[in-house]
């Protein structure tokens, strides 16, 4: 098993892989949720984010011999770029999965329950699970266990990678995640004796997940 991080603009180490080199892809951009004027270095995210989504599931579609799992969280403030992105990868998506949160954050609108997983291959290849009987859906709490939340809010469930690691990757697969985050992903990688690539443009959050994966 090989754990490989890189401190980087994924925009710019992405292409330094080979086509077709990694196995499986699971990540969950950075929301536009118009609270900031920009993602660290990624200064255009608020002023084009769908030209950013687009940018980046290309890239992953590029690297990927199989599936592409790519986490949306439809909001107030991006709805409409969510549906554009599923229109423009219209014939590439060839599944949704639901991601449903048992216990959702207040909201004064219609509360989110649920988050979108666009499962995308640039082939069309279809998706298989390693069981026979597999739902296209499942249910967590909202991650109440990060140690580093006043740092990093937002960070996916580890049920949820698990969910798509058990599912649809085999042991001895390679797993990229270009929006790294704080590792969940490679951690479950980890445990499951997958390979796995990580890509993390923020300093403070590469460093942890350094010290925790390596």
């Amino acid at each position: 098993m090989v754990i490989t991080l890189i401190q980087g603009d994924c925009f710019e180490e992405m292409p330094k892989l080979d086509a077709q080199s990694v196995d499986m892809v699971i990540t969950s951009p950075p929301y536009n949720r118009k609270r900031n004027d920009k993602y660290n270095n990624h200064t255009d995210i608020k002023r084009d984010y769908v030209a950013f989504l687009e940018k980046s599931i290309n890239e992953c579609l590029r690297v990927c011999k199989g599936n592409v799992f790519f986490n949306l969280q439809k909001n107030t403030y991006n709805k409409k770029d969510v549906h554009k992105i599923m229109g423009i990868f219209s014939d590439k998506i060839i599944e949704v999965l639901i991601w449903k949160k048992s216990n959702p954050m207040p909201n004064p609108h219609l509360i989110n329950a649920y988050e979108y997983i666009l499962v995308l291959s640039e082939n069309n290849k279809s998706l298989k699970a390693n069981e026979t009987y597999t739902l296209n859906h499942f249910t967590t709490p909202v991650y109440s266990g990060n140690p580093y939340k006043k740092i990093h809010r937002a960070v996916m469930h580890p049920k949820a990678c698990a969910y798509m690691i058990d599912n649809f990757s085999k042991e001895g697969n390679t797993v990229l995640d270009p929006f790294m985050g704080l590792g969940t992903t490679g951690a479950v990688c980890k445990n499951r004796k997958r390979n796995f690539i990580g890509i993390e443009l923020d300093k403070t959050y590469f460093d942890i997940c350094e010290a925790g994966l390596k």
